[in-house]
């Protein structure tokens, strides 16, 4: 799976024909990802923690915490798993097993080259998984390079929202195209429930205007 990042709607994404499956914004691939700088101009800074939210999707993290920003809502999965390669140590074992496979191989390659290659450090894929950092707002200036470097964050611009409605388990974040997002709260749900309020009824009023 192959993700940009939609310089529309800021969410990482599998084109399909050539358009963001989230907000239906052409994509260009050989467009330049958007700058840190034009990132921090849209997302703006950051203002509350709404709290820890699970989210409807399947593919990605769907585990994380909700932030809000002057620009709209920021998700950060609550952990992001790295690749890395490191060295394989031979253990003693390997390392006799290696020694008397060198006769063999002096034998068929005709060269004392590729005999020692047991020397060399061999490598592996590591994949480990490190949790993501809680923000206060005196870290907005963090999201730009957090949504850059974690696909499974995102961020829903207020421009992105056609309303904000209250459902049985949570919420639910409505675009432009009919496509919504449900969220459901993890933490306090009384505080969480307050800020989405306040959010709905400020789309609203944009809304209306």
């Amino acid at each position: 799976m192959a993700l940009v990042l939609c310089q529309q709607c800021l969410s990482w994404v599998e084109p399909i024909a050539e358009q963001c499956p989230q907000c239906d914004y052409p994509i260009d691939l050989r467009a330049a990802d958007p700058t840190l700088e034009d990132l921090a101009a849209t997302i703006g800074p950051l203002t509350s923690v709404i709290g820890p939210v699970r989210i409807s999707r399947t593919v990605l993290p769907y585990r994380g915490v909700l932030y809000a920003t002057t620009g709209g809502l920021f998700f950060l999965p609550e952990s992001v798993e790295r690749v890395r390669l490191v060295p394989t140590v031979l253990s003693p074992g390997s390392l006799v097993r290696a020694l008397t496979r060198i006769p063999m191989r002096i034998l068929r390659l005709g060269t004392l080259r590729g005999a020692w290659n047991f020397e060399r450090p061999h490598m592996r894929v590591e994949v480990f998984v490190q949790p993501s950092p809680r923000l206060g707002p005196e870290d907005g200036d963090q999201i730009p390079r957090l949504l850059m470097d974690d696909p499974g964050a995102f961020f829903f611009a207020r421009r992105s929202i056609k309303s904000v409605r209250r459902t049985f388990s949570g919420w639910a974040l409505v675009r432009p195209n009919n496509l919504t997002l449900r969220l459901k709260p993890l933490g306090d749900r009384a505080a969480f429930n307050e800020q989405m309020t306040a959010l709905a009824s400020e789309v609203l009023e944009t809304v209306l205007r």
